[in-house]
């Protein structure tokens, strides 16, 4: 065995931890953008499930309401689920819940007044849907009540269930959600 070797080991495991150690801060996972600080201030409401906000520095804080899907610009009702947002947005302070930001740099958020969960009211007045597919973003009991108030207004025909008894008459009439709005939209481009 060459003496050497021992040495060359222990001079090599002393340089592979130095830089390991000074290597650490750039390896480990920076935290992600940062949530401006309220209060916040309505800027702009889009539809029934996204809106902007100013926050206290006066910079834009881009929002869609995480766990909902409102009818798109074009569809029916979508003027009233955008008004009953801009309602809830202006009756209190807001206050947010980040979960994640989207492909369209929007935070996805829980959205509040208090105890008053804006998404689900946004359901339970008939004005969007529960999605389902981005259920991951609520919690587990937010996602039972989503389900049920979705139901209820369902089954009392509020808001764009209203017409639901004629679409057995005219499916053209039926709700469609916005998620299968899009694809078909994009389908017809």
């Amino acid at each position: 065995m060459n003496p050497a070797t021992p040495r060359r080991r222990r001079l090599l495991s002393v340089i592979f931890s130095a830089l390991l150690i000074a290597g650490l801060p750039a390896c480990q996972k920076t935290s992600g953008p940062q949530l401006p600080a309220g209060p916040y201030s309505v800027a702009e409401v889009f539809d029934g499930d996204s809106f902007n906000l100013k926050a206290k520095d006066g910079s834009t804080v881009r929002v869609r309401i995480a766990g909902i899907d409102a009818p798109e610009k074009t569809q029916p009702y979508s003027n009233k689920a955008k008004e009953s947002l801009t309602e809830l947005l202006l009756s209190g302070p807001i206050g947010l819940q980040p979960v994640k930001v989207d492909a369209y740099d929007r935070w996805v958020a829980n959205v509040s007044m208090g105890d008053r969960d804006l998404g689900l009211i946004q359901i339970q007045r008939g004005y969007a849907w529960y999605f389902v597919r981005y259920k991951k973003d609520i919690s587990e009991a937010q996602q039972q009540r989503y389900a049920e108030a979705e139901r209820s207004a369902r089954d009392a025909r509020l808001g764009l269930w209203a017409g639901i008894d004629a679409s057995a008459r005219n499916p053209a009439l039926m709700p469609e959600p916005p998620w299968k709005f899009r694809e078909r939209t994009r389908k017809e481009k």
